[in-house]
């Protein structure tokens, strides 16, 4: 394992690297996390994990001081791996100046999380041009359950850096279900369990609309929404939206996503599932 926090230091050690893999990640580590830097060990031999929290992408400076940061079990937690590259950079190295560059991003990057958090996604398209541009990944691994940041990052890639491929990793969920998270760690242990009332209502809106005569998803959702904001969450949005695009879906669309994000005792959750409705013939 070896630790770089330089951008000069981490650009002479990749110099000849012609297949690097590369886990891009706002540290406080979790198997979620893991799981991604095992698809990318599976795929080649030269792996870097980033560790850098990007102030760019948070809208709420709150929200930026209060997320967890845990160098030090994070660093140990990553000594499980052989020949891991871990870049860590501070501020000053990713911005010596500010940045307030504009992307021209799809508009559905105005839409669902991106509706209550302006200018979050230009944050995060910011740090990953850098980072692509930096390490000069072949593959890259995000995790699905920030769904819509991984479709912004593969629009981004296929017209910025069409030589990138960028893989999706499965959820990672805890034993109640909740989606693996590091703004899971600022809520008590025993509110987890009910932390995953998200996931198991995203679960029962997708058997209502699979299984049910009832073709209008819109009560199906409301109806979830309401017993969510009963059971302590402020639901900010839940969508059904097509895989391929991210667009409002229709009764011809098959391969669906539903995505959820709410606030559960003062911490903003999201969480996302893939389902397909078989058409009839």
């Amino acid at each position: 394992m070896i630790k770089i926090d330089s951008i000069k230091d981490i650009r002479k050690l990749l110099y000849n690297e012609k297949n690097i893999a590369f886990v891009p990640t706002m540290g406080n580590l979790h198997e979620g996390h893991l799981s991604l830097i095992d698809i990318a060990i599976s795929v080649s031999k030269t792996v870097v994990v980033s560790i850098f929290i990007n102030p760019a992408q948070f809208t709420s400076s709150k929200d930026l001081k209060n997320y967890p940061r845990t160098p030090d079990s994070d660093i140990k937690l990553l000594s499980r791996y052989n020949n891991l590259i871990i870049f860590m950079p501070n501020i000053h190295e990713i911005y010596p100046k500010h940045s307030n560059k504009k992307y021209d991003l799809p508009i559905i990057a105005n839409e669902l999380c991106g509706k209550s958090r302006p200018e979050h996604f230009n944050g995060v398209i910011t740090i990953i041009d850098k980072l692509f541009d930096l390490i000069s990944p072949q593959v890259v691994i995000f995790g699905k359950k920030d769904y819509q940041q991984l479709f912004l990052v593969k629009e981004f890639a296929k017209y910025n850096y069409p030589k990138i491929e960028i893989i999706g990793g499965v959820t990672i969920r805890n034993k109640y279900g909740l989606a693996l998270s590091s703004r899971n760690n600022l809520l008590p242990e025993k509110q987890l369990i009910n932390a995953a009332n998200l996931y198991k209502e995203l679960q029962n809106i997708i058997n209502q609309i699979k299984y049910s005569h009832n073709n209008n998803n819109r009560n199906i959702i409301e109806r979830s929404t309401k017993k969510l904001d009963g059971l302590g969450w402020d639901i900010e949005y839940i969508e059904i939206r097509k895989v391929s695009d991210l667009c409002e879906s229709s009764s011809k669309d098959s391969q669906l996503v539903v995505l959820g994000a709410g606030i559960f005792m003062g911490i903003r959750l999201i969480d996302s599932i893939e389902f397909c409705i078989d058409q009839p013939n």
